[in-house]
């Protein structure tokens, strides 16, 4: 069970693109400002990763500065330390694995670097050109993408053909797939019945189709007092930190 104090702003972070580069070690000075200015605030993470991959990119004193971790689209939550609080379970459909495979079989990407479908608690990450990859070629692939808009129209493929799933575009080279409503709009869900009253939430992928959109939507349907951010990187998000008063004081 978690507990929030309903008298403190609740800060929501995404990881990838918000806290650090996509699956790169959160910068050491970012490290420092960020928990320098988290003194005293309620803050929360929630990632479509897995806490492994959490733990590698955000060191271990930042972590602690953060409640809880809610991590695989808020499928799993845990403590900083990472004990497990709650968990989920994802049984991926024969028939989406042989379409994920077909994907990969036709995508015009000329490379492809190992490890494309990772299941997580309560999901399932593909990658076309796969999560083996050097940061050089995640850029290459994001690159890539936003022209040939791969990840997009498989998801899109996933969401007409498989109803009962959810899938988005989620950091730099993949997607994310979820049951429908098992998204990280269960942030909210979960922090509100814990006590949260005021939220604050800063993502990089907040739009329609964007992994973060959930817990849009879910704030918009709320009663809850918030706001929310789009940053287009690490050094956006540490400029909001520095000049919105949003950020002040943590109520």
């Amino acid at each position: 069970m978690i507990t929030i104090d309903p008298n403190k702003t609740c800060y929501i972070f995404d990881v990838d693109g918000t806290l650090t580069e996509p699956r790169q070690e959160m910068d050491s000075s970012f490290a420092n400002e960020f928990l320098f200015w988290s003194m005293g605030k309620q803050c929360v993470i929630s990632t479509g990763s897995d806490f492994a991959k959490t733990r590698q990119q955000v060191p271990w004193d930042v972590l602690d500065c953060f409640r809880y971790v809610f991590c695989c689209m808020g499928n799993e939550t845990r403590d900083p330390t990472g004990a497990i609080i709650t968990k989920s379970d994802f049984t991926i459909p024969d028939s989406l694995e042989q379409d994920l495979i077909m994907f990969l079989d036709e995508t015009s990407f000329p490379y492809k670097t190992g490890v494309h479908l990772e299941p997580r608690s309560g999901m399932l990450n593909f990658s076309v050109v796969g999560r083996n990859a050097s940061l050089e070629q995640r850029k290459e692939y994001k690159e890539w993408d936003s022209v040939n808009m791969e990840r997009a129209k498989i998801a899109e493929f996933i969401n007409q053909n498989y109803t009962d799933l959810d899938a988005t575009v989620g950091g730099s080279i993949s997607i994310d797939i979820i049951e429908f409503g098992k998204d990280k709009g269960q942030t909210i869900e979960q922090l509100k019945l814990a006590g949260a009253s005021r939220i604050v939430f800063v993502g990089d992928k907040c739009a329609p189709g964007g992994n973060d959109h959930g817990i849009i939507r879910e704030l918009e349907r709320s009663d809850l007092s918030f706001e929310w951010y789009n940053v287009s990187g690490p050094e956006d998000t540490l400029r909001l930190i520095r000049t919105s008063k949003i950020f002040e004081g943590g109520k």
